[in-house]
């Protein structure tokens, strides 16, 4: 999907994070993200999905290291970020709605990143109003445009929060477990959506999940993190039962493979690391 002599979109160069109780969530992270890709992050609770998300959108703020956009430059002053945040839209696990309010009002939400502060505070043009219906269409939530979104199933709430991304009209993605609370069906419901809404607006999708499964059916590339540590990148095929050891468990499957690779009984080299090289990304 990717070539060398294209540029990313999105460049993280040795992003860390350290959060101030000495947590460390991030470690050294140097990852590129390319237009129209479907990335899926897997790891274990507290491996660093959530932050490295919060990072790709300067939610919260590194503490070493660069991220890059393609479009705006080097990500440090405040005016560059406003500018990388109209771009980057965010879905959350837990839809992050106003309740009390209709789904057609909360996708217009998505548009206000693009009004000055004052300009926000007026009625929004016919054309944002028009742009949110088409993009509740897109969803099959048309007919639910003047619903409050309390009164909707926690699919169509989640189909709400794609809708608002959309109608941020976005060049990057980014879905911090956005099915995590659904049933296996719904789901599956809305990740697919969410990958054919990403394909035809050619937008760059990074969506961290727990379940593998998932991972392997939508995602062009999958990366794993363990303990903040980047520790796979690559296409879902090379995705194999020891990767997925080192993603989960990463001592476990250093053990089990220490076991199946002894070291040789007369060798002057010293052993060979029990891990596999870590996949590279495809370009």
């Amino acid at each position: 999907m990717t070539s060398t002599a294209v540029q990313p979109l999105l460049r993280l160069d040795g992003v860390e994070l350290t959060y101030p109780n000495g947590t460390r969530a991030l470690n050294g992270a140097t990852l590129e993200f390319y237009q129209g890709e479907f990335t899926v992050v897997l790891g274990l609770s507290g491996a660093g999905k959530t932050s490295l998300l919060r990072c790709m959108n300067l939610l919260q703020k590194p503490t070493g290291g660069a991220i890059i956009s393609s479009v705006v430059g080097l990500l440090e002053r405040k005016a560059r970020i406003r500018a990388h945040r109209r771009r980057t839209a965010m879905i959350f696990q837990h839809h992050q709605l106003l309740p009390r309010f209709s789904a057609l009002h909360n996708v217009l939400t998505g548009r206000l990143g693009h009004h000055g502060t004052l300009r926000s505070l007026l009625p929004l043009p016919q054309a944002d109003i028009a742009l949110a219906f088409d993009c509740l269409e897109r969803v099959g939530l048309a007919d639910k445009a003047l619903t409050r979104v309390d009164n909707l199933s926690g699919g169509q709430m989640q189909r709400v929060g794609v809708a608002r991304a959309l109608a941020q009209q976005p060049d990057t993605l980014l879905a911090d477990e956005p099915v995590a609370s659904l049933d296996p069906a719904t789901a599956d419901k809305v990740l697919s959506l969410l990958r054919r809404v990403c394909q035809e607006d050619a937008i760059t999708a990074v969506v961290s999940l727990h379940q593998v499964e998932l991972a392997t059916r939508f995602a062009d590339r999958i990366i794993g993190l363990a303990q903040g540590e980047v520790v796979f990148d690559g296409p879902p095929s090379a995705l194999t039962t020891q990767v997925l050891g080192i993603i989960y468990d990463r001592r476990a499957a250093d053990a089990a493979s220490a076991q199946q690779h002894p070291e040789p009984d007369q060798s002057g080299l010293a052993a060979s690391s029990s891990r596999p090289p870590l996949q590279e990304h495809q370009s």
